[in-house]
C-alpha cells in the first residue's frame, strides 16, 4: 500500500508545469484601531496594473505571472497607505493594518447605490447582444486550455504515514492556493489547442482539437475530447452561468439586481479608455448560489472588460467548496468585443469546513483566445482544416491530436517553461513503467469500470458476482470482456452464473464491431438465457439486478423474476450529432414459472411464448454533450428536450407460440434549469401496441422492485400491477436546490436540497386484448382504467451524500401494502 500511494504521488508530481512563476497573494485589511474588515481598499503591486479591491469584510486574493514587483501596497481614501516587500514568484499571505488620517479626512463610508447601478445596467443590457462574441453571426479562433488537478491537504498524518520515506521528496513540489490557503501537491495536467468556431444560423458552436497532451497517457488515449474549451463554458452576458450543475446569477444579468448589491469603487483609464471598477455582492435574502467579486466595465462600449467572481460565502453546495471565475474579454481593432482568457477554479471536498484537514482535490482551467476572425471567412480555415464534415459536431479530434513534441508545444503556450517544469515532463515515463504503479491503476480501474484487466482479458463485473433472489436463491456468476489491447474495432463480453436454489446455468455474450467512433457506428451481437423481470424500471426487459446491493435492498414479494432467452443483431448508425439510429432484429422467449405463469383461458398451461421483432428507433437531440469512448457513446445534458422514437414489429409464424403485433411510442426527456428555482426533469412517455397478445407482450408498467430511488419506475406500484396496450406516463422530478430551506437559519448551513415528484400514467387496453384474452391475467394484474397518481417529498445532499424521499400513491387502493413507501440514493 505505501509504494502505491507513493507510485501516485509521483505521478501526480511528475505532471505539474507553470507554478513556480507565479506570485500567490491573499490576506486582509482591517483598521489598525478597531480590528474592523475595510471593504474595497485597493490591493496591488506597486508599479504595475495588478491588483485587486477588498470584499465587505476587507478580505482580498489574486495571482499573477507578473514578478516585476516585490512590493505590495493596500490603500483606501482617509487611511495612510501601507506596504509590504514579497517574494515573487512564491505564495504571501499579507494582512494589513492601516491607521486613519487624523484631522485631514474622514475614513470612506461606501454604500450601495443601486439607482446608479440601474442606468449602468440597463446600458449594459442594451449593448449586450453587440459585445456578447457568442451572438456574433460567425466566428473562429485559436485556443489554448491548460486544465490541472491537485491534491489537497497532502500532509494528513494518515496519508503521511503510509507514503514511503523514498517519496517524501515529493513534498518540495508542495504549492499553496491562494484562494483557501491549504497546500497541495499538484496533479494531473491536460494542455490542448484547437480551432473554436461559431454560428448562429443555425446555431452552432464547436471547435477542432489540433493537438492534446494528458500527462501519463498513451497519445492515443480517448480522453482527449475533454481536454478542450468546450466543456464548462462560461459567459457572463448569459443570465447564469452553469458551473458544476449549479446555477449562479450573472452579475450583469438583466436581472441582477434582484440577487446583487452593486458598489461603484472607482473610475479608472485602462487602454487610454474609461472604465468603471464595480464590486458586488449577493443580497442577504438571495438562498441559491451566488457570486461575490468586482468586474471591470468599459464605459464607452458599455462592455465587460474583466470580472473576478467567488462563489459566496456559505454558497457551499454539494462537494464544492470553493468556485472562483475570472474571465478577461479584448477589444480588437475594429472596435468590437472577443474572448480573451478564461480561468476557472473549483475546489471538491467531502467536508466543506476550511479548517479542515482531509484530503481534497483541486481543479483548475484555463483559456487563452488568440487569432479570432470575425465575420465573412471565418470559416474558412475550418473547412481547410478538417473539411465540412466537421462542423457536424461540437467536438472533433483530429487523428494526429497525440503526436506533437516539445518544440510545438513552446510555441502553443501562452507563457514559456521553466527547465524545473520542463524536468517534470520526462519523469513520466519511468513511473508508467513502475510494477506497483500498474497494479494501483488497474485496481483503481477496476472500481470505475467493474473489470479487473490484465493485458488482453478483463475479469468481471465484481459487483456481480455474489447476489441472491428468491427464484435463484444465492447466485454467483463470473465474466468477462476484451481488452483495447486486444483490439480497438472488435470487443468479445461474456458471462456465466449459477443459481444454487434452480440449479440451473445462465449466461450470456456479446460481440461489439465498430466502424468508427465519430461518427459513431457499430455493429452489435448480443445473447443470453438469464433471469429478467419485465415492468422495471427503464425498459422492458429488466436485468434481475443480480448484485449484492440491490438483493440486500429488495422489497419482499415485489421481484418476479421468469427466464427470458434472447438473441440480438442491432445497429448503431450516428447521421449528424443530435440524430442517431437503432436497427435491430430480435428474438425473445419467455418461460413459464410460478411467479409468471402462461396460462391460456381454457386452463392449459404453456411453458414459453416467443416473440420475433424489427425494432427501429430515432435519438433526436439538439446541442447535446456527449463523450465518446472507444466502444460508447454517452449522452449527457442538451438544455432542449431530446426526442426517442420506437416502432417495432412482430411476425408470427417464425417460432413455435410467437405473435405478430406493432409497437409505437414516443419518448421525451427534458432536463429544465428554472434558476434561480431549481431545476426539473421531465419524462413523457406514450405508445400504442396493435395486436391481440398475451400479457407480457403488452406494457406492463414500471413498478420499483426495492428501496432504491428510480427515476424512471412508480415507487408505490408493484410489478406486474398494471397493464395496458395504450398508455401516457409522465415523471417530473423538480429539485429546489435549497430554495426554501437555505432560508431557515441553522438549517441553510447544513446545505439541504428540497425535491418533489410527481408521477402519473394512464393507459387502457383494447377490446380484443380486455375481453378477448390470449392469456389469463396472473393475480394482482389489472387494467389502469383511470390515472395512476403518486407523489414524492425527498431530501437531497444530506451529508453531501446520500437523499430519501417519501412517496404517496393517491389513487388505485387495491388494498396493497404500498400506499406509501420510502426510497434511498447515492
Amino acid at each position: 500500500m505505501r509504494k502505491w500511494i507513493g507510485v501516485i504521488l509521483l505521478l501526480m508530481v511528475s505532471a505539474t508545469v507553470a507554478l513556480a512563476q507565479v506570485t500567490k497573494v491573499k490576506g486582509r485589511v482591517t483598521d489598525k484601531d478597531t480590528g474592523e474588515g475595510i471593504p474595497f481598499a485597493a490591493v496591488y503591486l506597486e508599479g504595475t496594473t495588478v491588483g485587486v479591491s477588498c470584499d465587505l469584510d476587507g478580505y482580498f486574493a489574486f495571482e499573477t505571472r507578473d514578478v516585476s514587483s516585490n512590493i505590495l501596497s493596500a490603500s483606501l481614501l482617509g487611511y495612510e497607505t501601507q506596504s509590504f516587500v514579497i517574494v515573487p514568484g512564491s505564495f504571501s499571505e499579507i494582512n494589513f493594518k492601516l491607521k486613519l488620517i487624523e484631522n485631514e479626512l474622514k475614513a470612506a463610508v461606501v454604500k450601495p447605490d443601486n439607482r446608479y447601478m440601474k442606468r449602468i445596467l440597463k446600458a449594459i443590457d442594451e449593448a449586450r447582444d453587440r459585445n456578447n462574441p457568442d451572438k456574433k453571426s460567425t466566428y473562429s479562433c485559436k485556443t489554448y486550455t491548460k486544465i490541472e488537478l491537485d491534491l489537497v491537504n497532502p500532509q494528513d498524518r494518515l496519508f503521511k504515514a503510509l507514503l514511503p520515506k523514498a517519496f517524501h521528496f515529493v513534498y518540495d513540489y508542495t504549492d499553496t492556493s491562494v484562494v483557501s490557503g491549504k497546500p497541495y501537491l499538484p496533479g494531473l495536467i491536460a494542455e490542448s489547442t484547437a480551432r473554436r468556431y461559431h454560428t448562429t444560423d443555425p446555431e452552432k458552436t464547436g471547435e477542432i482539437i489540433e493537438a492534446s497532451h494528458i500527462s501519463g497517457l498513451n497519445p492515443t488515449n480517448t480522453l482527449k475530447q475533454y481536454t478542450g474549451s468546450m466543456p464548462l463554458k462560461v459567459n457572463f452576458y448569459e443570465n447564469f452561468i452553469n458551473a458544476f450543475d449549479v446555477e449562479f446569477p450573472s452579475p450583469i444579468a438583466n436581472s441582477g439586481m434582484l440577487f446583487y448589491n452593486y458598489f461603484l469603487i472607482d473610475s479608472l483609464q485602462v487602454d487610454a479608455r474609461k472604465t468603471y471598477k464595480i464590486r458586488f455582492h449577493p443580497k442577504k435574502a438571495i438562498s441559491s448560489p451566488a457570486f461575490d467579486g468586482e468586474m471591470l466595465i468599459d464605459a464607452g462600449d458599455w462592455a465587460l472588460r474583466e470580472i473576478h467572481a467567488k462563489m459566496q460565502k456559505d454558497g457551499k453546495v454539494n462537494w464544492l467548496r470553493d468556485v472562483v471565475v475570472d474571465v478577461e474579454n479584448q477589444r480588437l481593432n475594429d472596435s468590437t468585443w472577443f474572448h480573451g482568457n478564461e480561468k476557472i477554479y473549483a475546489d471538491f471536498s467531502v467536508t466543506l469546513r476550511d479548517s479542515s484537514k482531509m484530503l481534497a482535490m483541486i481543479g483548475r482551467r484555463e483559456i487563452a483566445y488568440s487569432d479570432p476572425i470575425i465575420g465573412e471567412g471565418a470559416l474558412d480555415q475550418i473547412d481547410t482544416l478538417a473539411g465540412n464534415r466537421s462542423k457536424k459536431f461540437k467536438v472533433t479530434v483530429q487523428e494526429d491530436a497525440g503526436f506533437h513534441g516539445d518544440a510545438y508545444w513552446d510555441a502553443a503556450r501562452p507563457y514559456s517553461l521553466s527547465e524545473r517544469e520542463r524536468g517534470i515532463y520526462q519523469m513520466v515515463d519511468s513511473v508508467q513503467n513502475a510494477p506497483t504503479y500498474k497494479a494501483m491503476y488497474k485496481l483503481i480501474n477496476m472500481f470505475a469500470t467493474g473489470y479487473l484487466d490484465a493485458k488482453y482479458i478483463g475479469f468481471g463485473t465484481y459487483y456481480n458476482l455474489f447476489s441472491f433472489n428468491d427464484v435463484e436463491g444465492p447466485r454467483l456468476r463470473l465474466g468477462f470482456r476484451t481488452t483495447k489491447e486486444t483490439s480497438r474495432k472488435v470487443r468479445l463480453t461474456g458471462y456465466t452464473a449459477y443459481g444454487f436454489r434452480d440449479k440451473q446455468w445462465k449466461g450470456g455474450g456479446t460481440l461489439e464491431v465498430m466502424f468508427g467512433s465519430q461518427p459513431f457506428r457499430k455493429l452489435t451481437f448480443e445473447g443470453g438465457y438469464d433471469m429478467a423481470q419485465l415492468g422495471k424500471g427503464n425498459g422492458l426487459i429488466a436485468e434481475n439486478g443480480s448484485n449484492l446491493f440491490n438483493s440486500l435492498f429488495a422489497i419482499a414479494g415485489r421481484r418476479k423474476y421468469s427466464p427470458v432467452l434472447r438473441a440480438e443483431v442491432y445497429y448503431t448508425h450516428e447521421f449528424t450529432e443530435g440524430v442517431t439510429g437503432n436497427f435491430s432484429l430480435e428474438h425473445f422467449t419467455y418461460y413459464a414459472n410460478k411467479h409468471v405463469p402462461l396460462i391460456l383461458p381454457d386452463g392449459r398451461s404453456l411453458k414459453s411464448i416467443s416473440a420475433n421483432r424489427l425494432h427501429l428507433q430515432a435519438r433526436l437531440s439538439w446541442g447535446e454533450s456527449f463523450t465518446r469512448g472507444i466502444f460508447d457513446k454517452t449522452n449527457f445534458y442538451s438544455k432542449y428536450p431530446v426526442v426517442t422514437i420506437d416502432v417495432i414489429g412482430a411476425l408470427k409464424g417464425i417460432t413455435p407460440r410467437d405473435y405478430s403485433y406493432l409497437t409505437t411510442e414516443v419518448t421525451m426527456d427534458w432536463k429544465l434549469r428554472l434558476p434561480p428555482v431549481g431545476t426539473s426533469k421531465i419524462r413523457l412517455n406514450g405508445g400504442h401496441i396493435q395486436g391481440k397478445l398475451p400479457y407480457l407482450m403488452l406494457k406492463l408498467h414500471e413498478g420499483n422492485g426495492n428501496w432504491f430511488y428510480d427515476g424512471n419506475s412508480f415507487s408505490c406500484m408493484n410489478p406486474y400491477e398494471f397493464v395496458s396496450d395504450s398508455w401516457v406516463t409522465l415523471f417530473w422530478e423538480h429539485n429546489f436546490g435549497g430554495f426554501f430551506l437555505g432560508k431557515i437559519p441553522g438549517i441553510k448551513k447544513l446545505q439541504l436540497q428540497e425535491v418533489f415528484t410527481l408521477r402519473t400514467t394512464y393507459g387502457y387496453l383494447s377490446k380484443q386484448n380486455r375481453d378477448g384474452m390470449v392469456m389469463m391475467f396472473p393475480p394482482g394484474l389489472h387494467e389502469l382504467k383511470y390515472p395512476y397518481v403518486e407523489v414524492g417529498a425527498g431530501i437531497t445532499n444530506i451529508l453531501r451524500m446520500f437523499r430519501v424521499d417519501c412517496f404517496f400513491r393517491l389513487t388505485h387502493g387495491f388494498k396493497v401494502a404500498f400506499n406509501f413507501g420510502v426510497d434511498i440514493k447515492f
